[in-house]
């Protein structure tokens, strides 16, 4: 049955039950993950749960990296195999845990997607129909949601809410946040935890028990960026990395953190990749009478998201 990758539901049964790799975890070989904090997060949670390993990285949504020979990478991404972790995959072969608007209307089918579980798709918003309604958290509250993880230790709660700086989107855009956490995502520790978000002394914790530990790698750098915090001015600290095998002592030295924080079994990463291939990151403006699936059949996609209501990134490899 395919996966509901423009449906409307917030049954977790239903959800696990028709997700390919959460129906039948047996069948994945591994992840294939994204370049960020929230991916590495929510791989460490999917490996708690069942053990898959890293298999590929995607970075900066212009390399695909990974090991053994090309024709080997791409029939295992080509079988189903993989899952895309904190990514929007659009391939139908791939089935994908992502969190961005891929949708740019009601009608589209979207056959790259017939295994995508996404938060948006789930509630029915694209580009031309609530936009401004899109999902405001990470894809580490969607696996947390999804399995109930009422009760975690401080530090994962905090990971949590660091992870795409949904702490801070929950200060800027808070009735997005409370709708979601209240009607979509409800979860007993994400509505414990909503009115901390507003304070001075969750960000304290954060800065102290978090972002301090994290600071001593180079990867946790602070971002120049307006989109601060409250209360400390707290931004960035999203660990992204460019590339996997010269910084990869420092994703495991990461690694290493987040797992002392969380709690969570540390995620096993490989030590290096063989190959990448290298994509082209693009950015089109889109039109009232635009047709996104025969624009992404046209174009062979291989990714894609609309960061804003009319403006769609995508790569092509």
């Amino acid at each position: 049955m395919p996966i509901l990758a423009h449906t409307a539901t917030t049954d977790r049964a239903l959800i696990k039950n028709t997700f390919l790799p959460f129906a039948c975890p047996e069948y994945v070989a591994g992840m294939l993950i994204g370049d960020d904090l929230d991916s590495l997060l929510s791989a460490m949670y999917l490996h708690r749960l069942f053990g898959w390993p890293v298999v590929a990285v995607y970075c900066r949504y212009t390399q695909l990296w990974y090991n053994g020979s090309d024709k080997d990478f791409i029939h295992l991404l080509h079988s189903g195999r993989l899952i895309a972790v904190d990514l929007d995959i659009n391939h139908a072969a791939v089935p994908s845990l992502g969190h961005h608007i891929i949708a740019w209307g009601n009608s589209d089918v979207l056959p790259g997607h017939t295994h995508t579980l996404n938060p948006n798709s789930l509630r029915g918003l694209c580009a031309t129909h609530g936009f401004k309604q899109k999902y405001p958290l990470a894809t580490i509250h969607l696996l947390r949601w999804l399995w109930e993880t009422a009760s975690e230790c401080p530090g994962a709660e905090w990971l949590t809410w660091l992870a795409d700086s949904a702490f801070i989107n929950a200060q800027r855009y808070h009735a997005n946040v409370v709708e979601w956490v209240q009607q979509y995502l409800s979860l007993p520790a994400f509505l414990e935890v909503l009115p901390a978000l507003q304070s001075l002394e969750f960000e304290t914790d954060i800065q102290q028990n978090v972002l301090a530990p994290l600071s001593v790698n180079p990867l946790a750098r602070k971002r120049a960026s307006s989109y601060r915090s409250r209360h400390l001015g707290i931004n960035g600290f999203q660990c992204q990395f460019e590339h996997p095998v010269r910084q990869n002592r420092h994703i495991q030295e990461l690694l290493d953190t987040l797992a002392r924080i969380s709690g969570w079994p540390r995620l096993p990463f490989p030590v290096s990749f063989d190959h990448f291939i290298k994509g082209n990151r693009r950015e089109i403006t889109v039109m009232n009478d635009f047709s996104l699936d025969d624009w992404l059949d046209q174009n062979d996609v291989f990714s894609y998201a609309f960061t804003f209501r009319n403006r769609l990134n995508y790569t092509v490899l």
